[in-house]
């Protein structure tokens, strides 16, 4: 979903009659739908009342006049409705955005360019960050070449920073961490440009805490995360709050700091139920979960899983439902169902395998080996580490990983596998899927 830009939100929110009727509606119909444009709406409604004071707009806008406050708005809104129809074809094809010259095209070189671009980056950076990639740097090539003072009060920054900060995102999600880091500490510099700097800054912390995060540098994430957090709260960002808040309880659970990540998730499930947010629901429950599954309290575990079940066979997306069975079979198989939990995790790690998402179908393989090895089926656990590994060469996916399941096979076969190894080579799958450079070595063995 593209968002609405913040300088239109504004407009909106002070002066809706000078937003075209057409687009209102269109703003109207997206705010109703998007938890975080209301609520940077809302901010801004607000703050109405500061609108009209001089200094304000003075170090905002450059401008302290409200005429001037909707020329601005009114020529941002112009940039993006142009930009509209220029961008969408390449949307479409993002090959093309990779080979055409964009700069050399005249009516390419505007802000609304810039922020479609961008926003489009954001929009696919989880499920296609390749894609995202191309389309930032698209928007950072263009933004770069704008004039110093395109807008007034050094706004420029605002749109440059915040293409930056898609790049080091969707580098992030591609496992490019030490060029992700470079990414965002160069949209930092350039946020801190502008006179109000403060959500750019907040923005490129939460990412920064995600590349820790992904890094296993948890103590340091969790602290930035927090830090995030705290920010969009005093920006009043709740739904960037909530984000941050997310990510916070999930570097927490990572640390197996489960009581702090389990309240970290009830914060995140309350605003959801606060704001009728069947989405935040959804995740925060499955999350409370896992927690409960690691904490032995099958019970609540399953209450919260069926909880998110239900969710997300409505609202989707299908690999979070598929992820929440996951769940659901876990607490079978540490509650003894043991043929129940084998039966539900091969179906879990074939359809996974149908989406095409290996690592996450290997992850549901090793659960499902934990099953078989309390049974002593050790062949099983041969074959179906032999299917995983012909399933991540066929992907193409020629990492560390293979010698890991090699290893896993080698194992069963010889009647030497534990749990440990099999814990080991969890690990290291979750880190080799963001870090395809990754070595595995075998854990060391008392003998």
């Amino acid at each position: 979903m593209d968002h609405v830009s913040e300088d239109e939100l504004a407009l909106y929110a002070f002066s809706s009659e000078a937003v075209p009727p057409e687009r209102r509606i269109a703003i109207e119909r997206h705010v109703a739908a998007c938890v975080s444009c209301r609520a940077t709406r809302d901010f801004f409604a607000v703050a109405e009342e500061d609108f009209g004071d001089a200094d304000v707009w003075e170090r905002v806008a450059g401008s302290a006049t409200r005429e001037s406050l909707v020329a601005y708005a009114g020529r941002i809104a112009e940039e993006d409705e142009e930009a509209e129809e220029l961008v969408r074809p390449l949307l479409d094809a993002p090959g093309k955005t990779a080979w055409m010259n964009l700069l050399a095209q005249r009516r390419f070189r505007t802000g609304g360019v810039v922020r479609k671009l961008t926003n489009h980056a954001a929009s696919i950076a989880d499920s296609e960050p390749l894609g995202a990639l191309t389309f930032a740097d698209a928007a950072i090539s263009i933004a770069e070449a704008l004039p110093d003072d395109v807008y007034p009060a050094r706004a420029v920054y605002e749109i440059r920073g915040r293409a930056w900060e898609k790049r080091g995102y969707a580098q992030c999600m591609l496992g490019e961490f030490k060029a992700a880091l470079e990414s965002l500490a160069h949209a930092e510099h350039l946020y801190k440009r502008l006179a109000s700097p403060w959500l750019g800054l907040a923005r490129v912390a939460y990412s920064r805490a995600m590349v820790l995060y992904e890094q296993q540098q948890l103590n340091e994430a969790a602290a930035i995360a927090e830090r995030a957090q705290q920010a969009f709260a005093h920006l009043g960002d709740d739904d960037q709050q909530m984000k941050a808040a997310y990510l916070l309880a999930g570097i927490r659970y990572e640390a197996r700091d489960l009581e702090s990540a389990v309240i970290s998730f009830q914060h995140v499930m309350e605003y959801g139920e606060s704001v009728n947010d069947s989405g935040w629901i959804a995740r925060a429950s499955k999350a409370i979960g896992y927690c409960e599954v690691q904490r032995g309290n099958l019970g609540e575990a399953s209450l919260h899983f069926h909880r998110a079940l239900a969710l997300f066979r409505e609202i989707g997306p299908e690999a979070d439902r598929v992820s929440t069975e996951w769940g659901i079979a876990l607490v079978l198989l540490h509650g003894g169902k043991r043929s129940e939990a084998i039966r539900r995790l091969r179906d879990i790690a074939a359809e996974f395998e149908k989406h095409g998402m290996v690592t996450d179908a290997a992850l549901v393989g090793l659960d499902l080996a934990d099953g078989l090895l309390a049974q002593g089926h050790m062949q099983q656990i041969a074959e179906l580490a032999k299917h995983t590994f012909d399933i991540f060469m066929n992907a193409g996916m020629l990492t560390g990983a293979l010698t890991a399941l090699a290893y896993i096979k080698e194992a069963a076969a010889s009647g030497t596998l534990t749990t440990e190894d099999l814990q080991a080579v969890r690990g290291f799958l979750r880190r080799a899927q963001r870090q395809p450079d990754l070595l595995f070595i075998p854990p060391p063995r008392n003998r």
